[in-house]
């Protein structure tokens, strides 16, 4: 436990810190790591090492899972994230958070999946397209929505991507120049791979639904 005299000087620290302008900065915190199972390692220009419960995540990180683990975090936008086995994900920046905290939020998903549940899951939420997912094969945007998006679901193939929407305002997938919009719960699109465009929306059925959510279930 931290005696009254190093609770002192921590919060010195931050005041300094928040007086300067130099609060978010320094720290670059993304987000927090709210659950994990398995083997989950995060890569970054300073080390590599195995992601721990509470850990903070920050800009640039390379967030890495094995097989059979997960991985959910907090981000600062608000933005709820679980990852699946197998999955490379990348935070390239997060609304909020320096030094591009005005830019909206950027992550990239190399291979494997994801489930997001972001910080408006209303239907009255305004409009916004400023939370994205790059991948190899298109581009995932977010208007205040839950959604999953992935590869090789049901062995379609490492460079297929299926997108689905789960709940809330909508999710546009784009690619070769084309955009699909999914605009109500359980419609969903797939990427064939890069350089083809999105097939239109369509209802999900239950088993591909069912397999999407299995791989990112706890």
């Amino acid at each position: 436990m931290l005696r009254l005299s190093q609770w002192s000087a921590l919060l010195m620290t931050l005041l300094l810190w928040t007086a300067a302008g130099y609060a978010e900065y320094p720290l670059n915190i993304a987000g927090y790591v709210t659950r994990v199972r398995g083997e989950v390692v995060i890569e970054n220009a300073a080390r590599r090492h195995p992601l721990t419960l509470g850990e903070p995540l920050h800009i640039g990180d390379r967030i890495m899972t094995g097989s059979e683990a997960r991985l959910e975090a907090r981000m600062q936008d608000g933005t709820t994230l679980t990852l699946g086995a197998n999955t490379e994900f990348v935070i390239r920046q997060v609304a909020g958070v320096a030094p591009q905290k005005d830019r909206g939020s950027l992550f990239e998903l190399f291979k494997g999946v994801f489930r997001a549940v972001t910080a408006q899951t209303t239907a009255e939420a305004p409009s916004r397209e400023d939370w994205r997912v790059q991948t190899p094969v298109a581009t995932i945007g977010i208007r205040g929505t839950e959604l999953w998006g992935g590869f090789n679901l049901l062995d379609a193939g490492s460079d297929t991507l299926d997108v689905v929407m789960l709940a809330g305002k909508g999710v546009y997938v784009e690619s070769a120049g084309q955009r699909v919009e999914l605009q109500q719960a359980g419609e969903g699109t797939t990427a064939p791979g890069a350089g083809q465009p999105p097939l239109p929306a369509r209802a999900w059925g239950d088993e591909k639904l069912q397999a999407a959510v299995q791989t990112v279930a706890w």
